[in-house]
């Protein structure tokens, strides 16, 4: 029975649960945040700084025009506002009258406590502005232009932010860079894992490339497949071999048993003890056909015959095969379908596994029911399906009863020796088909996907 693996997740998921992006996501996400604090002390600092000095030279300013006494401090005025444009005075006599200076400074901005402070609805914008009493009564002001200096903070943090952005991008871009190849590594392992799923015993694991943590994994899980695959040819050598040792001695058994029988009178209850001992051994071979017959397709020892193969024609062989058998039990046999259709395959495998499906389908259905060999077309392809109306299988059972040997509870009581199902499972295997089986209520459909 095929097994159907999921499909892969989308490459963004699979790259975070890399070990190396994680790791260089984690690094970088470290890094980051080391240059941006680093960045935002330069800020703070810097800002800090420009600040104190620019308060330092206003304090200085109405120093040296404080020390010139009252004669002095209108040409202090002048030769200051040269020097530096980006600084204004203004001098208020005690009455509160403008004496000299810009008329926007007005001692009403500012209390004259001779601390420097932003100025509130400066004209020109941000400024940084002291008002003092000089000693001779008046209030000087003075204020200086920082745009300047928030248009350097500005900057400043541009650049934060910018390299903080940049470090970001090439962090993720380098995390990325480096998980890429050990992706290519593990899907190829994937990849190979998926065949060997399929049963290609002699395939391994890729163990190129860098001798990392996936190179021994790839090394550890290949010396695993060798052991096992050792003791699968072992164990399968030693069933075949039994089987083929057996099997000869058998038919001699059951062909001296089968002698005696016919030399016996016909109702000698010796001769009826001797026929079922016939029917018996004939059961045993049956079996041991059955089990070498699974083993070689398991194997893949018998190649594939493939051809133009009508299931049309093998569904309408079957039951042509299978209407004595059910019209004794009282069973009814019909084939249903539209058209024909052909696919490539072994006609031979194809016919033998759709003959194992109508035969346990006739073998558990009870007198008066129907089984039906349908063929269908869907969205999801070209489906084969035997359907009866019998007990059914119990969900619980479906994924067992493909399994050598495997009798349901409720089956136990009719004959066979549940191998059928395990022979139809291994056709569909080498033929790359899908076996499953559903609820028809009442019954059971075997469904057989043989292309989608």
């Amino acid at each position: 029975m095929r097994i159907d693996v999921g499909r892969s997740k989308g490459l963004s998921a699979r790259l975070w649960r890399t070990t190396p992006f994680r790791l260089s996501a984690l690094f970088g996400v470290i890094y980051a945040v080391g240059i941006v604090l680093l960045l935002g002390l330069v800020y703070v600092q810097t800002a800090a700084f420009l600040t104190a000095r620019t308060d330092r030279a206003i304090q200085s300013e109405a120093d040296i025009l404080e020390r010139g006494g009252p004669e002095a401090i209108l040409g202090g005025f002048a030769r200051a506002s040269a020097r530096d444009p980006l600084t204004r005075f203004a001098l208020y006599a005690q009455t509160g009258e403008r004496v000299a200076g810009d008329a926007s400074l007005t001692p009403q901005d500012l209390p004259a406590d001779a601390i420097v402070r932003y100025r509130p609805r400066s004209p020109d914008g941000p400024a940084r502005a002291l008002a003092e009493r000089t000693p001779w009564g008046e209030v000087l002001i003075v204020e200086r232009d920082v745009r300047p200096i928030l248009e350097l903070r500005r900057i400043v943090l541009s650049a934060l932010l910018l390299s903080g952005a940049l470090i970001v991008v090439l962090g993720l871009g380098l995390a990325i860079a480096l998980s890429l190849r050990p992706l290519a590594r593990i899907q190829a392992m994937r990849a190979a894992s998926d065949r060997i799923i399929q049963g290609d015993f002699t395939l391994r694991l890729p163990e190129h490339g860098p001798q990392d943590e996936l190179a021994e994994l790839a090394g550890i899980v290949n010396r695993m497949m060798d052991e096992a695959e050792r003791l699968l040819i072992q164990a399968r050598t030693v069933g075949e071999g039994v089987a083929h040792e057996l099997r000869s001695p058998l038919t001699r058994l059951r062909a001296s048993l089968d002698r005696a029988a016919q030399s016996l009178p016909a109702g000698d209850d010796r001769r009826d003890l001797l026929d079922r001992c016939v029917a018996e051994a004939d059961g045993v071979l049956a079996r041991f056909h059955a089990l070498l017959r699974i083993a070689a397709l398991e194997a893949g020892g018998r190649g594939l015959a493939r051809r133009r193969v009508s299931l049309g024609e093998a569904l309408d062989q079957a039951a042509e095969l299978y209407e004595p058998l059910a019209s004794e039990r009282g069973i009814a046999l019909a084939v249903e379908r539209e058209t024909d259709i052909d696919i490539e395959a072994d006609g031979e495998l194809i016919f033998e596994a759709i003959s194992n499906l109508v035969d346990n389908a006739v073998k558990f259905t009870p007198s008066g029911g129907r089984v039906r060999l349908r063929l269908a077309r869907s969205k999801r392809g070209v489906s084969l399906e035997v359907i009866d109306n019998g007990p059914g299988i119990a969900e619980v059972e479906r994924a067992l009863v493909t399994k050598r040997f495997y009798r349901g509870q409720r089956h136990a009581q009719v004959a066979g020796h549940g191998l059928g199902l395990s022979l139809v499972a291994a056709v569909a295997e080498l033929h790359g088909f899908t076996l499953e089986f559903d609820d028809a209520g009442p019954g059971a459909i075997a469904r057989l996907w043989l292309t989608g």
